[in-house]
């Protein structure tokens, strides 16, 4: 029987301290847009929803 492989222990991409910096870029300047905290909940909702569904296609991909 195989081990589950644990997540935690899987190497990071070379550009994910990139790919973060960016994502936190673009998440500033939407949030310093936002005129109410329904725009600010909004744009948090969708951008937290973009990224469980990248993370769920991801694993996906891991999983074929």
């Amino acid at each position: 029987m195989s081990q589950p492989q644990d997540p935690k222990n899987q190497p990071l991409p070379v550009n994910t301290s990139e790919q973060l910096t960016a994502e936190a870029e673009l998440l500033e300047e939407n949030f310093e847009s936002a005129d109410t905290l329904e725009d600010f909940t909004k744009t948090l909702m969708e951008s937290l929803t973009s990224k469980l569904h990248a993370n769920i296609d991801e694993i996906f991909k891991q999983n074929k």
